[in-house]
């Protein structure tokens, strides 16, 4: 069970950064890194994308629907005090409007978009064993189309090394990648948001950054 999120809103450099990178290598057994893709997408590829977006931000209208109706975690008492809702209809009518608005954000990517390009080969050295993922959806940002390369904790000085402060770009492989991402037995411990400026975390050894 994840703990409570906490965040780290400094951008680290030199010693400190150095020292983060040390536990999260301790802590963690595979981690990832992102780039915007503006590229070639197989009909496929991209409908895959697409439904695995669009399950999700159904999911996400269910859960806030039931947490409300049930007041998990207080989620009731919270909305009803920043938005002052009169009663339960008027609160499901504004989560069918945040549904609308995403369903508009998930719709607003065509296949267009991605058909005209050619396949590019990233330079990722030979023998390195990675997984690689286009998705609309990340642990910190949804809606934008991401390519995600995932890699065993092994790689990860890879990438690390060309690390200069938390919130920064990372010049690998032929490209620039961001938003390091750390996880152990396949759930998110550590994710990075650089254009926000902040990273999140759901472990206490974080606690003293």
């Amino acid at each position: 069970m994840k703990m409570a999120k906490r965040y780290i809103e400094k951008n680290l450099k030199k010693k400190q950064l150095s020292e983060l990178l040390n536990v999260l290598k301790d802590k963690s057994d595979s981690f990832s890194i992102l780039r915007y893709y503006e590229g070639h997408l197989s009909k496929n590829e991209f409908d895959q994308m697409q439904e695995a977006f669009l399950n999700v931000i159904m999911d996400e209208h269910r859960k806030r629907k039931d947490e409300y109706k049930n007041n998990i975690a207080g989620y009731k008492e919270e909305m009803d005090r920043l938005f002052h809702f009169d009663d339960e209809n008027q609160a499901l009518e504004y989560f069918d409007e945040l549904l609308n608005q995403a369903l508009d954000v998930q719709q607003s990517c065509q296949y267009c978009e991605f058909e005209g390009f050619d396949k590019e080969a990233l330079a990722i050295p030979t023998g390195v064993v990675f997984k690689r993922e286009i998705t609309r959806v990340t642990p910190t940002t949804m809606g934008p189309v991401f390519e995600v390369l995932t890699f065993p904790i092994d790689y990860f000085e890879l990438i690390t090394n060309s690390m200069k402060k938390l919130f920064s770009f990372y010049p690998v492989f032929g490209s620039r990648f961001e938003d390091l991402c750390c996880y152990k037995d396949g759930e998110v411990i550590f994710a990075i948001c650089s254009h926000e400026g902040y990273a999140v975390m759901y472990d206490d050894f974080l606690l003293n950054i």
